[in-house]
């Protein structure tokens, strides 16, 4: 499933750059996300997702591997994880793309998740409203935490 959206962030991208890679502060953008860690300075992390989806609650830990920055305008990463106790996987990749506009930046998402699994089994529909969800939650905190 893909899901884009284009965030508009009223602070500049000269400051929301520095703030995508905030590992402290990412975890509290990051819908679900309870901790993570730096493993290599701006090439891998640790971090654990949980997650209520329909009736079935997921915590997984995610091995997270930058694959690719251009230096203040695009951060490329792929995550994947498995929460054997409920036998579900997850893989995404996630593409920022940062750039100005004329009230602060503009900020493209762009996801492409795969679950497969328990949660799988819910279908479709409920997983998409669910990942488009946290997409939209994110981009609300992190407007909040450039605030700040």
């Amino acid at each position: 499933m893909r899901i884009t959206r284009d965030i508009a962030l009223s602070a500049s991208p000269a400051n929301v750059w520095p703030t995508l890679w905030d590992v402290a502060r990412m975890v509290e953008c990051v819908p679900g996300c309870v901790d993570a860690t730096e493993i290599e300075p701006r090439r891998r992390y640790a971090a654990r997702m949980t997650q209520q989806v329909g009736p079935i609650r997921v915590s997984i830990p995610l091995d997270i591997e930058v694959t690719e920055e251009k230096p203040g305008w695009c951060l490329v990463l792929k995550a994947k994880g498995r929460d054997a106790l409920v036998a579900t996987g997850v893989s995404v990749t996630v593409r920022l793309d940062l750039g100005p506009r004329e009230a602060g930046s503009s900020l493209r998402l762009d996801a492409e998740w795969r679950v497969l699994g328990q949660v799988a089994a819910l279908g479709h529909p409920i997983i998409q409203r669910r990942a488009e969800g946290m997409v939209d939650e994110f981009a609300a905190r992190l407007e909040r935490a450039l605030g700040r």
